[in-house]
């Protein structure tokens, strides 16, 4: 939820598809998920087909999206889809009220640690973390753990496809069904097998099945 659009920059789609990204925006205190996920979608252009692919946070965000529109396909990476698939961190932090508890102020400091542990639990350079690493403002932070530690799926998302690392550090590979697995994949496989990544988005774009 940290990271910025240049996570994607290795991901090539067939030809003829368009990558466009769309960055995140640090939310008003009161804003509401819905609010949010409605201010996103201003960017995607609904006047021809489209695709939406979604990225840990980015993919609670684009099953959102699925309640007011309707892509072709949605391509769900690294995150959770079902109530199971909810990491027991996450019903810990929520049970506990984490987010409500834990002082907004106290995120500046957390800045330091978030990259600390980017660099060490993910084994990503200084170089990913300076360039891609971006959204720690304390509001965004807290608004943004507050969501992800609530949000639980209403009902399925209609075709979507999941692509998950059998490494996975945030979303444990065990619990995540129906998922095509990349094997060794971490939480930032989509840079560190890109390759894979690229080859799965590509099979189910191209794929008639829906």
């Amino acid at each position: 939820m940290c990271v910025n659009c240049r996570v994607f920059d290795q991901i090539r789609l067939p030809e003829g598809y368009e990558k466009r990204y769309i960055e995140w925006h640090i939310p008003r205190e009161d804003e509401t998920l819905d609010e949010y996920t409605r201010k996103m979608a201003e960017e995607i252009d609904t006047s021809e087909p489209f695709i939406l692919v979604g990225y840990s946070l980015g993919g609670i965000i684009m099953q959102e999206m699925n309640r007011f529109l309707r892509p072709e396909k949605n391509i769900l990476i690294s995150s959770m889809k079902r109530t199971e698939e909810i990491p027991r961190l996450f019903r810990v932090a929520k049970e506990i009220r984490f987010s409500e508890r834990f002082p907004k102020s106290l995120y500046s400091v957390n800045k330091a640690i978030t990259l600390l542990f980017t660099r060490l639990v993910y084994d990503m350079s200084a170089e990913f973390i300076e360039r891609c690493v971006t959204y720690t403002s304390p509001e965004y932070m807290h608004w943004t753990t507050h969501q992800i530690t609530h949000w639980e799926p209403v009902e399925p998302c209609p075709n979507l496809y999941h692509i998950h690392g059998t490494k996975d550090q945030v979303f444990p590979s065990k619990q995540i069904q129906d998922a095509y697995k990349i094997e060794e994949g971490d939480h930032v496989m989509v840079m560190k097998k890109a390759e894979e990544v690229n080859r799965l988005i590509n099979e189910i774009i191209i794929s008639d099945v829906s």
